[in-house]
């Protein structure tokens, strides 16, 4: 009996033994798969979870920039969450950082839980706008992505732009990481509290004096702290690209004007010519009674703008301008052309002038000219004797012009001016001798195409008209008899300008 319970027992001992490690398997081999599912539930979370982006757009065309990328993000609801605008400078002003910069992306992005911030900048380069996009990384503030810049472009153009670029940003965009969170300092345990040891009161009769009263100490007075400095802008650093500003008004030059050699003609034709006796005049090639551009002129111009030292308004751009053709060489011949008379050929202009600019960073300017002036063309005699049938002519005038200046692209310019003059006296022509009782008029145009060699030099290509009108109201008994005429005066110059 002793024996069958033996043997009973270590049956029981040994079947405890084989079944003890599955036991303890199972368990594992259960706790390994949920940790291997939690896993991956996890890393679907992370890959489906959207990436919190934000758009900063600045610029002339900021708005077309921001519309476009705003689109693109929305687009793809379960990639990314677009935080607005609004929310970021808010963030940014509050934290007084920029946010286009890398500390201040990051910043902000701490700030607000972004992944990236989209930094598109549709400034001005020198004379052209262009489009540059920025991905920055939220961790740190770290260019991802910025694909060259497009350029030209307009506002149309703005949406082409950004499109052809979303692939790279887009990658940009994949390679964003959020900023991490703080860690969470574990709860330390309640240090206890040992419980303070009360001192036996003293017997009356033990009780010491009390002590003399001693005078209250003066207060102390704390160092009052210095007024904290302004903030300086820190100097980007290297490889960082510099914050986006806005394109400014472009100061006011101190002078401008140019030198240089003109070939000019002059065509003196009569209308109604009554009698036949009016001789017509023609200096250089006469093409359909135009005379082409042919005697050599020595042409300058220079305007001032005294105030653009002390003024940024519009009190800088009133100048002082003024100009002179002057001519070398000159001969005339009288009517049987047998003797050359010199001649002299000049005209010089003062007077005031006001630009207007106006545009994209102040690319055309709109120009008001206030001027009085003298030309003349005066046939000298020779041995006493000169033409008598060849009025000399001196138009005194005073006139009004307007004009367009427009920077057409990074190197060249143009200008247009129009203008009007009112001869005050026209010389001999409106002498007693010729007719004296004429009315006249004057109009003045010129187009000016300039190929800049440096900021200050440049290389002007002008070609120019002056036409004078005459009504001449003859009456009988003048020794002249005809209904009008025309004097004008061609003109193409080659200069070297310049501008400070």
């Amino acid at each position: 009996m002793t024996r069958t319970r033996h043997v009973t027992a270590a049956a029981f001992l040994g079947a405890a033994l084989l079944l003890a490690p599955a036991a303890d398997a199972a368990p594992r081999k259960a706790s390994a798969k949920t940790a291997q599912s939690a896993a991956k539930k996890a890393r679907a979370a992370k890959v489906t979870e959207a990436r919190r982006v934000a758009v900063l757009a600045s610029g002339p065309h900021a708005d077309a920039a921001r519309d476009v990328l705003e689109a693109e993000l929305a687009r793809r609801p379960a990639r990314y969450e677009l935080v607005p605008e609004s929310a970021v400078r808010s963030a940014a002003s509050r934290l007084g950082v920029d946010p286009t910069t890398s500390a201040g992306a990051a910043a902000v992005a701490s700030e607000l839980g972004l992944s990236a911030v989209l930094v598109a900048d549709t400034a001005t380069v020198g004379r052209k706008q262009q489009v540059r996009i920025t991905v920055r990384n939220g961790r740190d503030g770290k260019a991802l992505a910025s694909p060259a810049a497009a350029k030209p472009a307009t506002a149309k153009l703005v949406p082409v732009a950004v499109k052809r670029q979303w692939t790279a940003l887009e990658r940009g965009l994949q390679k964003s990481r959020a900023p991490e969170a703080a860690p969470v300092a574990p709860a330390q345990p309640a240090t206890p509290v040992e419980p303070e040891q009360v001192k036996p009161a003293t017997p009356i009769a033990e009780t010491p004096p009390a002590p003399a009263k001693t005078p209250d100490p003066e207060p102390i007075r704390k160092p009052v702290a210095a007024a904290p400095k302004p903030r300086e802008d820190k100097a980007p650093e290297k490889g960082e690209e510099p914050s986006v500003t806005q394109p400014g008004a472009a100061s006011a030059p101190l002078v401008e004007g140019a030198l240089g050699l003109k070939l000019f003609g002059r065509s003196l034709r009569y209308k109604d010519d009554v009698f036949g006796v009016l001789r017509p005049y023609t200096l250089g090639t006469d093409v359909g009674g135009l005379a082409l551009p042919g005697a050599p002129q020595l042409a300058g111009d220079v305007t001032v703008y005294p105030l653009a030292p002390f003024q940024k308004g519009a009190l800088a751009r009133l100048g002082l301008t003024g100009s002179i053709d002057q001519s070398f060489g000159l001969k005339s011949t009288g009517s049987t052309g047998a003797v050359s008379y010199p001649t002299t050929a000049r005209e010089w202009q003062a007077g005031l002038r006001y630009v207007m600019p106006f545009g994209q960073a102040d690319r055309y300017g709109f120009e008001v000219t206030g001027t009085y002036g003298m030309s003349t063309f005066r046939i000298d005699a020779v041995d006493g004797e000169r033409p008598l049938d060849l009025p000399n002519v001196e138009y005194k005038t005073a006139g009004l012009g307007l004009g367009l200046r427009a920077a057409l692209s990074e190197k060249f310019d143009f200008n247009f001016r129009l203008g009007y003059q009112h001869p005050l006296d026209s010389g001999e022509l409106s002498s007693d001798t010729w007719f004296p009782r004429m009315s006249a008029g004057a109009v003045t145009g010129s187009a000016t195409l300039a190929y800049r060699l440096n900021s200050i030099l440049d290389v002007r290509l002008k070609a120019d008209l002056r036409r004078y009108f005459f009504k001449f109201n003859p009456e009988p008994g003048d020794p002249y008899v005809a209904g009008g005429a025309v004097d004008q005066y061609p003109g193409l110059s080659l200069q070297l300008g310049f501008r400070y």
